[in-house]
């Protein structure tokens, strides 16, 4: 069957064009005149030029599909405000949803975000029936919060079918955009004092991510979400777990709030001055200490079976690595495992 996805160019985007490919679908990606389009390089796949904020460009877009798959988004704590998210989050879902609803799409599977559940000052696991409850939510947060609730109440005006998929913190290949998740490995592996966190996260691989959409698509409840995770892990294990892959030292200095923020700080002050993007951001440092730990109980009902946190990292590394993330005197002191080894390889291979 045809099938439609907009943010194919990002790391959640660009894995399930690989899983849907796999599966025998044909699949559209809606692309913007300057989308970096590397990630879907030798894919065989019909793009077609639009942007979400432009209704005119989505109805031929989803014309004939019968799934949309709705990924666009902004996933980043630096250079768009919370406005600027918002809008793009709520705007472009509204208007790819009045377009699925007049081309007769059958499904729209939105990527939402574990985020929207909230997280806990403990280490309690939320799960698709919790709501967000956040001291200090990011601008990310909210615009995915404000995201997901304006795409039920819309998709409920319209009568037309939605399932939400809330990934956790995505970790693997094609992420040539470095998306938060992954740029959390670089920061880790190129932080001369390999610093951690209080708190905690769920670490799942993007090509989980992306069997969980078209299980979520093909045997989801209408009106329903689903969260899309792996392992709950503390900071201090996941960054342990990148040392022991990696062959380094660390974690060795665990930051509190407070230390966290300053640091953010001091990174946005220095960012500024070299016109790069920082390695932290303020925004970024306001789940410092915070756990966000998630059930993915319900989607394993319909046959979802991720990988251990150990192999989703040992990818994304393996992946970040070939890409050269790392810079070269931290390189020279790494002494990567097999696993590691192995899919730097695969992924070198892909690139020749």
């Amino acid at each position: 069957m045809k099938v439609l996805v907009t943010g194919a160019t990002g790391i959640v985007g660009s894995n399930l064009v690989r899983a849907l490919l796999a599966a025998s679908h044909r699949v559209r990606v809606l692309v913007r005149a300057s989308s970096d389009r590397r990630s879907l390089q030798t894919l065989p796949v019909e793009l077609v030029e639009g942007d979400v904020l432009d209704p005119a460009s989505l109805a031929g877009a989803a014309k004939g599909c019968t799934f949309v798959f709705h990924a666009a988004a902004v996933f980043s704590y630096w250079g768009m405000s919370g406005d600027e998210q918002t809008d793009l989050a709520v705007r472009g879902t509204r208007n790819m949803l009045e377009a699925a609803r007049r081309m007769r799409v059958r499904r729209v599977v939105l990527t939402s975000s574990s985020v929207v559940l909230g997280s806990t000052a403990g280490r309690r696991v939320l799960d698709e029936e919790d709501t967000v409850d956040e001291p200090q939510p990011s601008a990310y947060s909210r615009s995915k919060f404000e995201q997901e609730r304006a795409a039920f109440a819309i998709a409920a005006h319209l009568e037309q079918d939605i399932v939400a998929v809330c990934p956790t913190l995505v970790m693997g290949a094609y992420d040539y955009r470095l998306s938060p998740s992954n740029a959390s490995i670089v920061n880790y592996l190129n932080d001369p004092f390999r610093s951690t966190f209080l708190g905690g996260c769920n670490v799942v691989a993007a090509e989980d991510v992306a069997a969980g959409h078209l299980l979520a698509a093909e045997r989801g409840s209408p009106g329903c979400r689903y969260v899309l995770g792996a392992e709950n892990l503390s900071w201090h294990q996941v960054h342990s777990l990148i040392s022991a892959l990696t062959g380094t030292f660390g974690p060795s200095v665990t930051l509190n709030h407070t230390a966290s923020y300053m640091a953010a700080a001091a990174a946005e002050a220095s960012a500024r001055l070299t016109g790069t993007r920082p390695m932290a951001t303020r925004d970024e440092a306001k789940m410092a200490g915070r756990f966000y730990w998630y059930d993915h109980r319900r989607i394993a009902t319909l046959g979802y079976a991720p990988l251990p946190a150990r192999r989703a990292l040992a990818q994304a590394i393996g992946w970040l690595i070939a890409r050269s993330y790392i810079s070269d005197s931290v390189m020279g002191k790494l002494k990567l495992v097999p696993e590691v080894l192995a899919a730097r390889a695969h992924f070198m291979k892909q690139e020749q």
